[in-house]
C-alpha cells in the first residue's frame, strides 16, 4: 500500500493521490442505506467508512444499527467504492475475532475493506459488554497489544501473541485476508501510544484534530503529528512513506459551519501532509454542495 510524503518530503517529490471517503452513519432503515451507499458509489468517492459503537453518539436513543452488519450489506450492494470502519473500537470486540470479521468482509467485497482500529472512549460502550469504564491509561496500554493480535491475525495461519494486557494462543485463521499480505490496517486517534503503534503497524494513519481546538490549532497539531509519525516511523525501521495520512472533517472545520469550504479544507491539509480526507455524511440541508463538491471539486485533485 502506497503511502503518503508529508510535509517534510513535499519539496523532493511529489506528494500521493489524494483520496476522499465519506462517513456513513447506521440510523437508517437498510433501504435507506443501500440507496445511499449506491449514491456515494455513483459520486465517485473512493471510501466510505463506518463508525463502530452500541449506540449513536449524537442521540443514544435513536435508531442505530450494527455497524458490520452495514458493511456486510455494504460488501455486496457496491462494486467499487472500497468499504471499512473508522474506527473499530477495542471496547466492543476481542482483536482476533475482530480480524476474522474484517477478514469475512475482505472476501464478501472482493477485496475492497480497510479495517480502521481505535482505542474507545465512551462509557456506554462500556457499558454494553458489562465493562467498568476503562481509564486513558488502560485503553492506550491495552491498545498497542490489541492491534498487534489484529495484524497478526489478519495474516492467516496460526498466531499467539502475550503481551502486557492481551494475549492469544494458537490462533487458526484460515483463509487469512484476501488482500495481500493482509487488507490494510488504519489507526485512528491522537494519543502519542496511537501514533506510535501506527507508525510501527499500520498503513495509514487517520485524525479529527483534538477535541474543543479551534481551526488554526487543529491544522498546526496535525502537521506536528505527521512530523512525529515521521520520526518514530523511521526509529522503527520503516519508510514514513508507506504511512498514509487522513482527516476526517469534524469540528472546526467542519464546512456545514459556514467559515471553511471544502476547497480550503483540501489545501490547508494537504499542506500538512494529508492525502485521505473523510467528508461526514451531508443531512438534506447540504446536499446540494457536497454533491457539487464531489462532481466538480475532488475529481481534478485526485492527481495533482
Amino acid at each position: 500500500m502506497t503511502g503518503p510524503r508529508t510535509t517534510e518530503h513535499l519539496d523532493e517529490s511529489a506528494p500521493p493521490a489524494r483520496r476522499f471517503g465519506v462517513m456513513l452513519y447506521p440510523d437508517q432503515p437498510f433501504p435507506v442505506l443501500v440507496q445511499r451507499l449506491g449514491w456515494l458509489e455513483e459520486l465517485g468517492f473512493d471510501q466510505v467508512f463506518v463508525p463502530d459503537h452500541s449506540a449513536d453518539l449524537r442521540d443514544p436513543s435513536g435508531l442505530w444499527f450494527d455497524s458490520w452488519s452495514v458493511l456486510a450489506a455494504a460488501a455486496v450492494t457496491t462494486r467499487r467504492i472500497r468499504i471499512g470502519t473508522l474506527v473499530a473500537n477495542q471496547i466492543l470486540r476481542p482483536p482476533a475475532q475482530l480480524a476474522k470479521q474484517a477478514i469475512a468482509l475482505d472476501h464478501l467485497s472482493g477485496g475492497r475493506f480497510d479495517l480502521g482500529i481505535g482505542a474507545g472512549l465512551f462509557p456506554w460502550d462500556h457499558h454494553s459488554v458489562g465493562q467498568v469504564p476503562w481509564s486513558p491509561k488502560e485503553r492506550a496500554e491495552r491498545f498497542a497489544d490489541y492491534v498487534a493480535i489484529v495484524d497478526g491475525v489478519l495474516r492467516g495461519g496460526v498466531f499467539s501473541h502475550q503481551g502486557a494486557q492481551l494475549w492469544v494462543k494458537d490462533v487458526v485463521t484460515v483463509p487469512g485476508s484476501l488482500q495481500s499480505p493482509r487488507l490494510p490496517l488504519i489507526v485512528g486517534g491522537q494519543s502519542p501510544t496511537l501514533i506510535r503503534v501506527a507508525a510501527a503497524c499500520a498503513d495509514a494513519w487517520n485524525t479529527h484534530g483534538p477535541p474543543g481546538a479551534s481551526a488554526p490549532e487543529v491544522l498546526g497539531i496535525t502537521a506536528e503529528q505527521n512530523r512525529r509519525l515521521d520520526r518514530l516511523a523511521a526509529e522503527a525501521g520503516r519508510d514514513p512513506a508507506d504511512i498514509r495520512r487522513g482527516y476526517t472533517i469534524f469540528g472546526p472545520w467542519d464546512p456545514r459551519r459556514g467559515r471553511h469550504g471544502y476547497e480550503e479544507i483540501f489545501e490547508r491539509f494537504t499542506g500538512a501532509g494529508v492525502a485521505d480526507f473523510v467528508l461526514d455524511w451531508p443531512g438534506e440541508a447540504h446536499r446540494e454542495e457536497f454533491e457539487r463538491v464531489a462532481r466538480e471539486v475532488i475529481p481534478p485533485l485526485r492527481d495533482s
